[in-house]
C-alpha cells in the first residue's frame, strides 16, 4: 500500500510539472498578459503599431506577438524582428568592461584618463575612475552641452556628433564638486567606456562586442550595423507623435546606444544572465549584478554594473534595463532566483505602461513566493 502511494505521489508530481509547461500553460499565459495589457496599462496600438514578448520560465521560454510591425500592414512582429534597443546597450558595455576588468586590462579604481589618449585627457578628471562612469555616479550631464549644435537631422541625434566631438568635450569639461558622484543617469558615460574600450583593446567597440558577448551567447542576429540581409527586417519606428522616423546612425555613443536584436537573441541573453548557459561567461558577468549605490529616483531603485536593480523587502530583487529611441522601446528584467525573465520590445517611442515589470511580478505569482 505505501508503495502504491508513493508511485501516485511520483505520478501526480511529474504530471503536474509537464502540466505547468504545456501548450496549454502558453495559451493560459498568453491570457494573462492580454488581461495586463487591457487592465493595467494604456497601450494603444493607434500609438503603438506593434511589439513582442519575450519570457524565459525556469528552463522553457515562449514569444507573443501583438499588433502590426508598421501602421499599413497586417503583419505581426515575429521573432526575428529587428528592434533598436537604445539605452539597453549599456548592459552589453557594462559586460565588456566586466570582462576586461577580469582579464587584468581595466580596472574599476583606475582613472579614465589612463584608459585615453594624452592628448584627450582632462586634467580636472584625475578622480573619475572606471566604476563612477558604469554606475552613473561621474558628475557627467546625460548628454554632451553642445550637442544640440550637431543635431542635423530630426529624430536622428548621433547622426552628426563624431568621436572626436565626444572627445573634445570631455577633455575641456569642467567638474561640478557639488554634483560629483551623485547618481546621474548620463549617454556619455558609456559613450566613453565605448571609446576606452576601443584605445585599450586596440579594437573596435562592435567587433569586441560580437566576438565577446555577442557570438559566444547565440546572438547572431544582433549588432551595430546590419547586413543588407538584416535591414529589412529591422521593425519601422514611429514617434511619440506617431509619425514614421528614420533608423538611428551613429558616429559615436554606439556603446551607449546602438545596438539592434530581436526577441530570440534577448532570450538567450537573458538565459546568460540567469545562468541556464555559458556557465564560465556568466560567472563572469555575475559582478555586473551587484548593487553599488542608490539612484535616489525611488526609494528601491539601485545602481548595479551598468545594470539597475529593484529592491523588495519582501521578495527577490529584480535586475533589470530599458531602452529608447525616436521610434522603439526596450526592456529586460530578471529574477535571479526563480529563474525568470522578461524582454519587451515595440516599434514606438511611447511608454509600455511598465509592461515588462508587470508581467515579471505577473509570473512570480505577485510576489506571493517567499525568500527561503
Amino acid at each position: 500500500m505505501k508503495n502504491i502511494c508513493l508511485i501516485s505521489i511520483i505520478i501526480l508530481f511529474h504530471t503536474t510539472l509537464f502540466a505547468q509547461f504545456s501548450p496549454l500553460f502558453s495559451l493560459e499565459l498568453r491570457d494573462e498578459i492580454d488581461k495586463i495589457i487591457y487592465f493595467d496599462t494604456e497601450i494603444s496600438y493607434d500609438l503603438t503599431p506593434g511589439f513582442i514578448i519575450g519570457i524565459v520560465v525556469q528552463d522553457s521560454s515562449f514569444t507573443y506577438s501583438y499588433g502590426t510591425i508598421t501602421k499599413d500592414s497586417l503583419v505581426k512582429p515575429k521573432n526575428n524582428t529587428l528592434y533598436e534597443v537604445g539605452g539597453m546597450t549599456k548592459v552589453f558595455t557594462a559586460s565588456l568592461v566586466q570582462l576586461l576588468v577580469e582579464k587584468g586590462k581595466m580596472h574599476y579604481d583606475s582613472c579614465l584618463n589612463n584608459y585615453l589618449p594624452q592628448k584627450y585627457h582632462n586634467p580636472l578628471a584625475k578622480d573619475l575612475k572606471i566604476i563612477d562612469l558604469i554606475t552613473h555616479t561621474s558628475g557627467l550631464p546625460r548628454m554632451p552641452l553642445e550637442f544640440g549644435t550637431k543635431e542635423l537631422e530630426d529624430n536622428n541625434p548621433y547622426a552628426h556628433y563624431t568621436d572626436k566631438d565626444l572627445m573634445d568635450f570631455y577633455k575641456d569639461y569642467y567638474f561640478d564638486e557639488k554634483t560629483k558622484k551623485d547618481y546621474l543617469h548620463s549617454h556619455v558615460n558609456f559613450a566613453l567606456l565605448e571609446k576606452a574600450i576601443e584605445y585599450t583593446t586596440k579594437v573596435s567597440y562592435e567587433k569586441n562586442l560580437t566576438e565577446n558577448i555577442l557570438h559566444p551567447v547565440g546572438m547572431e542576429d544582433s549588432g551595430i550595423l546590419l547586413s543588407k540581409e538584416q535591414q529589412p527586417r529591422l521593425a519601422q519606428g514611429y514617434s511619440v507623435a506617431g509619425k514614421e522616423t528614420p533608423f538611428w546612425k551613429f558616429k559615436s555613443f554606439k556603446g551607449s546606444e546602438g545596438l539592434k536584436t530581436n526577441v530570440e537573441d534577448l532570450i538567450e541573453f537573458a538565459k546568460l544572465q540567469l545562468g541556464q548557459k555559458n556557465m564560465t561567461l556568466h560567472q563572469s558577468l555575475r559582478p555586473t549584478h551587484e548593487i553599488y549605490c542608490k539612484t535616489g529616483v525611488t526609494k528601491f531603485a539601485r545602481m548595479a554594473k551598468g545594470w539597475h536593480v529593484l529592491k523588495n523587502k519582501k521578495y527577490y530583487d529584480v535586475v533589470a534595463h530599458s531602452g529608447t529611441t525616436s521610434g522603439h522601446r526596450s526592456f529586460i528584467g530578471f529574477v535571479q532566483e526563480t529563474q525568470t525573465a522578461v524582454i519587451v520590445l515595440s516599434n514606438s517611442e511611447h511608454g509600455m505602461g511598465g509592461l515588462g515589470y508587470l508581467i515579471l511580478r505577473m509570473i512570480n505569482n505577485n510576489w506571493k513566493k517567499k525568500k527561503k
